[in-house]
Formats: C-alpha cells, structure tokens, sequence
C-alpha cells in the first residue's frame, strides 16, 4: 500500500482534458503514491458528495487542477468544484501544516487570474501544454513525498566589511529555543494524564469549569514537544493538527494553537494500556467578531454542512479582531485609513456553533486514517445528541494499537 495519497480535483472541461489529468492520476499511482480518482473510484449509483469529502479529508495531498472553467465554477459555487470548495474551504482554516496540504496546478489558464479566488495567492505548478515537463512533475511529485530540494551548504565568504563592528557591540538577542522534553511524547502524555486524573479509570465527566482548568494546566504545561515530536494533538476525524501552544484566555476560555475553546465541559478517558487515554472537550458557540459577515443562516449551512461552524480572523494587539483577508494582507482598515498590521496580529478562530475535540498523543490509536470519516461522524453525532461519548469510546478500544 502506498505511503502517501492524493485526491485530485477537476472539472470535466472536455473529452481530452479528462484524459490528460488522468495521465497526471496515473504518474502518480506509477511512483508509488495512490490516488482518489473519480475515473477509477467512481460507479454509476456510487455517492458523489461522500466521494468528494472522503477524498478531501483523507488525502494527504489535494491536487487542484485549474483551468478557465474550473476557476469559473470555483468561484460561482457551481456543480462539483463548488462543493469541494466549500469542503477544501472548511479545510483550510487549520494551521499552515493543514493549509498547505492543497497545492494548485495552473492548466492552459488564460485569463489573468491563475487561481479561483478561494485559494488566494497559492504557489502553483504551471503545467499548461508547453510547461508540463518532467521536471515540474517530478518536483511536484517530490512535494507529495515531502522530499524537500538539496539546500548546498553554507560557505565562508572572502569580502570582510570596511567598517566592522566593535567587539563591544551590543549583541542581538535571539529568540529563546522552544522547550524539549526528554523522552517520547507517548509516555510522557499517560504520565501527564497520570498527574491531572489521578485515580482515573475508564471515564469521569468534569463541568466545574474551575477543576477543567487546573487539570488542562497540569496535562498541557510545557514542555509540549519531545524528542521524538509534540507531546499532543488534537483529533475531530481528518481535521488533526499538533498542539503548538496552549493557554487560558479567561473564565472558560483556552487558546488551543491559534483556536479559541470556550469549554463546557470535558472526559477523561482510561482505556487502560498507556497509549490509550485521551481527553474529551466540549465546547459552547461563540458570537462572531463582527470582523467578517456571519449570518444565522452561514452558520446554519456550515453546521448542515459539516457539522459545526468556524470563525478564522486576526487578532490586532490582542484586541481588535479584523477579518481573515485583513490578516493576510497585513494591513486593516482602522477609523477609515489603511494602517500596517503585520508585527501587530495573530491568526485566531472561534466556533460559532457547538464544537467538539479529542487531545491524544500522535500514539493513539484514534490516529488512524481508515477511521477519521467514521470518527467525524461520531462526533458530530455526540454534539446532535444522536450518539454519547460512551459509544464512541467502546469504537476507539477496538481500534488497533498504532505503530
């Protein structure tokens, strides 16, 4: 079975553009990477939409393959494309390891916009007849692979500055190295979990919003990476990043990476064998900033949609919230001027609907691709009130330990 995956997403412009993005499925099926291809995945009778998302979220790469017609009906939310918008959308709105997992290519695109606008100013391959060479296959190819290109090495240089700084010089300061703990993550996570739920076997609900947040200090406190990698992530079924940060806000609400968690309430979770306790959150909607336009009924089609609805923004001084585009712009229009945001804001996001989450080590067996669709499910199923925590973990024992 390959190690990496692709799904590649396109429009059926016409009959010989159908056959050339099947050649680019096949070159990567031919070097050792699998592809989610409707040409070969797809059945007449078969769920299209179930197709597209498990394609989107499982993949370990999503191919866009932009054309006119494709860029057209991304951004008109027409036919196929227009829903794997929305899903690549939904997506992207994790860290920059998760927005980077979408990589465009440019295909015979004339007019003057390259990219529907949902992908913003992505670094594309251009393989338009004339460009599609090898070498652009093959670095693409190297991408996928995360095989990153030979850096030489730094040499010494011959030229010494006229004036060279005296040897008392004020030094610059650098930014201190992030904590590492010593030994693996795994471990040292049931040991974490040991401290904050002493006694704790199987699982014990917790609301006391005051308990949540002395034992999250305990389970989360620094050092959160480790030799072998961080010493937690967070899980919600094809939506798993790392936990780089973490940090209360106030009253019930904690910083989780660049997300604001406003919990109601939490599990542990003893499965018994070390690699097998988690922790369950639960969290109450925010109101959006104001920064973007957030209606009753975006919200409502987001939780149809995918089961809950969030809120991506920037953060200006720790106060004023601007909107996404405004953040990556670096700029904000404040009291009707345009002023410089860059060395001011950080990327924040908030749940506009209720939300819920899973932090475990990389370890756990929840971390299992051939479970994330289900386990999306399940949890959207908990936040409906369709299914318990109680079902879900009895899954979770049953899944195979990760090695």
């Amino acid at each position: 079975m390959a190690d990496k995956s692709v799904f590649i997403s396109y429009s059926h412009d016409t009959e010989e553009h159908r056959s050339w993005v099947r050649e680019v499925a096949e070159y990567f099926v031919k070097n050792g990477v699998d592809a989610f291809f409707d040409q070969w995945d797809l059945e007449y009778g078969d769920d299209l939409a179930l197709f597209m998302e498990k394609g989107i979220t499982e993949a370990d790469r999503v191919i866009l393959v932009c054309t006119d017609a494709y860029i057209q009906k991304a951004n008109e939310g027409q036919g196929g494309v227009g829903y794997e918008r929305t899903i690549v959308t939904s997506e992207m709105m994790g860290d920059a390891a998760q927005r980077r997992k979408f990589i465009p290519i440019v295909r015979n695109v004339e007019g003057s916009r390259k990219l529907p606008t949902f992908l913003g100013a992505k670094y594309y391959a251009d393989l338009s007849e004339g460009s599609d060479t090898d070498a652009v296959l093959d670095g693409l190819l190297k991408t996928v692979l995360e095989l990153p290109p030979t850096k030489p090495t730094l040499g010494s240089t011959l030229y010494i500055p006229e004036n060279p700084p005296a040897e008392d010089a004020n030094p610059i300061e650098l930014d201190a190295a992030p904590d590492v703990g010593v030994g693996t993550a795994c471990v040292a996570f049931n040991e974490r979990f040991g401290q904050a739920f002493p006694g704790v076997r199987g699982i014990e609900w917790f609301e006391d919003i005051s308990i949540i947040r002395e034992r999250l200090e305990i389970l989360m406190a620094a050092p959160l990476f480790y030799d072998d990698g961080h010493l937690a992530w967070w899980w919600r079924g094809g939506r798993n990043l790392h936990i780089d940060r973490f940090s209360e806000i106030e009253g019930s609400h904690f910083l989780m990476g660049h997300s604001e968690l406003n919990v109601s309430r939490m599990a542990a979770v003893d499965q018994g064998s070390y690699y097998r306790c988690f922790v369950y959150l639960e969290m109450n909607a925010d109101q959006p900033t104001g920064a973007s336009e957030w209606g009753e009924a975006d919200i409502r089609r987001w939780v149809d949609n995918f089961g809950y609805a969030s809120e991506e923004f920037g953060l200006v001084d720790g106060t004023l919230p601007v909107s996404r585009e405004e953040y990556d712009d670096g700029a904000a229009i404040v009291d009707g001027k345009p002023v410089d945001i860059r060395d001011r804001v950080e990327l924040r996001s908030r749940y506009l609907a209720p939300y819920n989450v899973i932090i475990a080590p990389n370890c756990s067996p929840i971390n299992n691709t051939t479970f994330d669709q289900e386990f999306g499910a399940d949890m959207n199923k908990i936040l409906r009130g369709e299914s318990s925590l109680e079902l879900l973990v009895e899954k979770i024992r049953r899944l195979p330990r990760r090695h």
